[in-house]
């Protein structure tokens, strides 16, 4: 008799995260919030212009202690608890930087940043190299000297940029844009150089996450997908993570765990086990007719006139990339070792030679009943920030699923 041979991943998946504070009656949207390092707290900045520091007090229940308020709407905001300085850019174009006070009781500006012409999308601070790098409606990416706040260098992405990620040891900057195209950068002390161009997605790039060990970059996407890409293996492997039913608004990976964590608009958190065997999706193959019952696809005009038949719509089995007509792809099932939590079509030969390693899920899945607009993340404590288009924010404890 074979012996049983225990997932511990089935395990994982009867876990959940527990909410353990949730924080409503917020007055205006929130539009992006970072979570205090092992304090019961939260900064957020929404669109009536405010910045808060929102701390829990001893009745259990939230309240400001700093409600600040700036000239112009904040767009994204970028906390560096270990220099405890808080950058906050605004619709204008313009960065600033304030210190925060050791109790979080207040913040204090002390310098400004002319860094867009256009509403910052993206910012983020590398106290190794003294840099606030940004990324803006107006097309440009730009790094500048947070000594002096001048500008060390930009570089034209030719579309809105949209999102950037940073490595610091090898100083390679990643920017994404609304046309749904990566761009590569090495930054210097005296500029930018291009190094290359991404493409797969459908769809604007709304996020990106950076495995600091293995060199996997990870983009999220409005087209619901999220790529992994195999920068350091320098052969363009990509993998798929399909597992979303709206667009993705915010990832994070966890480099103690190899896990990534992806919220969207569709209420869901998805947990990635990136430990897990992963393969490339197959190449789409081209045909104008049915690789198995031979019929003609719908502009293939010539073989319609030949079999006197109404030309076939094509469609592309997950499995293996073959180009088939309806007919002959009438099986349904999810692939994760593909990326494919939800269920594909396969073609008829495809069907009956899948394996139930290649159907075991690699992703859990959680309700968190609100629409995701944003996260963070406290590895210490692992636990979870979420903000929704609900005017509320959520705090998880995701000790039991983050392992």
């Amino acid at each position: 008799m074979a012996a049983l041979i225990n997932d511990p991943r089935n395990e994982l998946r009867d876990r959940k995260p527990i909410l353990i504070d949730r924080i409503d009656g917020i007055d205006s949207d929130v539009l992006s919030a970072s979570i205090l390092p092992n304090e019961d707290g939260f900064i957020s900045i929404n669109d009536d212009k405010s910045i808060r520091i929102w701390l829990k007090r001893d009745t259990g229940k939230y309240w400001p202690s700093v409600c600040h308020y700036t000239d112009r709407v904040p767009t994204c905001m970028f906390h560096q608890p270990d220099s405890r300085r808080l950058f906050i850019a605004l619709d204008n174009g313009s960065i600033l930087e304030y210190a925060v006070g050791e109790d979080y009781n207040k913040i204090t500006l002390i310098k400004q940043y002319q860094a867009h012409m256009a509403r910052i999308t993206n910012v983020y601070n590398s106290v190794e190299h003294d840099w606030i790098l940004s990324t803006s409606k107006d097309k440009y990416f730009s790094f500048h000297s947070t000594e002096n706040a001048q500008r060390v260098g930009s570089y034209s992405i030719n579309s809105v940029a949209t999102c950037l990620v940073f490595d610091t040891s090898s100083k390679h900057c990643f920017v994404g844009d609304d046309n749904g195209k990566i761009t590569f950068l090495k930054l210097t002390e005296s500029g930018c150089e291009f190094i290359a161009s991404l493409n797969r997605h459908e769809s604007s790039i709304s996020c990106l996450a950076w495995d600091v060990d293995r060199k996997f970059l990870f983009s999220g996407s409005f087209d619901k997908t999220v790529i992994c890409w195999d920068i350091g293996g320098k052969k363009g492997i990509t993998y798929d993570l399909e597992g979303h039913r709206d667009r993705i608004q915010s990832i994070i990976f966890m480099n103690k765990t190899h896990q990534l964590v992806s919220g969207s608009e569709d209420n869901f958190i998805v947990i990635w086990d990136m430990d897990a065997k992963r393969q490339e999706n197959p190449q789409w193959h081209e045909s104008d007719s049915c690789e198995y019952c031979k019929k003609p696809f719908i502009w293939n005009l010539k073989g319609m006139w030949e079999q006197k038949t109404v030309g076939k719509r094509q469609h592309h089995c997950r499995r293996c990339g073959a180009a088939i007509c309806d007919d002959c792809s009438k099986s349904r099932v999810s692939i994760p070792m593909l990326g494919h939590e939800f269920e594909v079509r396969i073609c008829c030969e495809c069907g009956p030679k899948i394996t139930n390693a290649e159907k075991t899920p690699l992703a859990q899945f959680y309700d968190c009943k609100h629409s995701i607009v944003s996260m963070s993340y406290d590895e210490n404590r692992k636990f979870l920030l979420t903000v929704g288009l609900d005017r509320v924010v959520k705090v998880w404890d995701m000790k039991s699923i983050i392992v």
